[in-house]
């Protein structure tokens, strides 16, 4: 598997391990897929992540970067994260933040739910405003009966098998790195956010990475691409973001509520 930069990224840290602090408010969790990194012995895998929850000072911080110019959703995702992830395994999160967007984005969406568990307990209240009647409705959401976890149905530390027109290609599951890379060279093309991810994805045998991988993606037939794409978009694995359904205290109305994960926290 094609994870070696990884794989020197988490091995650099190892050796200043994160101290555990024990606190009411910090959530631990255990991730679908976690960080590698390799020993004399083999690969070990860190998957056990501990969250605080975020205070007056993480808000401010993130209020004076919401306005940041070309500032992406995942780079605002990565930078909320830094501040309340404390560690994964034995690495210290506060020091080595960059190792956040090594995790793939389910486990990213896992720790985001997290820290909203640990800064608003169980339950989040929401104010929402019902349409039909103008009433304000305060609605409770279940941050574990509304997010159900989708757990994985194959091993989501190995990589993807797709039997394409050229052949079996591999690919690892996108990370956030991968994202936030992509995106910044894609300047909004589909079909060249494509060509990055496809290359930054793909998982070669030991002696088989093509010279340019990039060019490697944009010589792949329409279809194949389309296929390898579907692979990647059709993994659908930690927790479950979607609408939540309830009706207006006042008139009875259909109060459909879609949030993202941003608006969970700070809406």
């Amino acid at each position: 598997m094609s994870t070696s930069g990884e794989a020197d990224t988490i091995n650099s840290v190892i050796a200043d391990p994160a101290p555990v602090i024990p606190s009411p408010l910090n959530g631990d969790i255990t991730l679908l897929r976690g960080l590698r990194y390799t020993t004399d012995d083999g690969d070990t895998w860190h998957d056990h992540a501990i969250v605080r929850e975020l205070t007056g000072a993480d808000e401010e911080y993130l209020s004076s970067i919401e306005g940041k110019t070309d500032l992406m959703y995942i780079e605002y995702m990565s930078a909320l994260l830094q501040r309340a992830v404390l560690s994964i395994g034995e690495i210290d999160v506060r020091k080595h933040p960059s190792v956040l967007d090594k995790l793939i984005l389910a486990d990213r969406d896992l720790l985001f739910l997290a820290i909203v568990r640990s800064t608003y307990g169980s339950v989040r209240r929401i104010r929402v405003t019902c349409e039909a009647c103008g009433t304000k409705n305060d609605v409770e959401i279940d941050l574990f009966e509304d997010f159900p976890i989708r757990q994985p149905k194959f091993d989501v530390r190995q990589p993807l098998e797709i039997e394409t027109s050229k052949g079996l290609i591999k690919l690892r599951l996108p990370n956030g790195e991968d994202n936030i890379e992509a995106s910044k060279k894609s300047k909004d093309n589909t079909a060249a956010l494509n060509t990055y991810m496809l290359a930054r994805c793909a998982v070669w045998d030991n002696g088989d990475t093509p010279p340019d991988p990039i060019e490697w993606a944009r010589t792949l037939s329409m279809g194949d691409r389309k296929q390898l794409i579907r692979s990647l978009l059709d993994v659908e694995i930690g927790p479950k973001m979607g609408e939540v359904d309830t009706h207006c205290a006042e008139c009875d109305a259909s109060l459909p509520i879609a949030l993202d994960w941003v608006s969970l926290l700070l809406g």
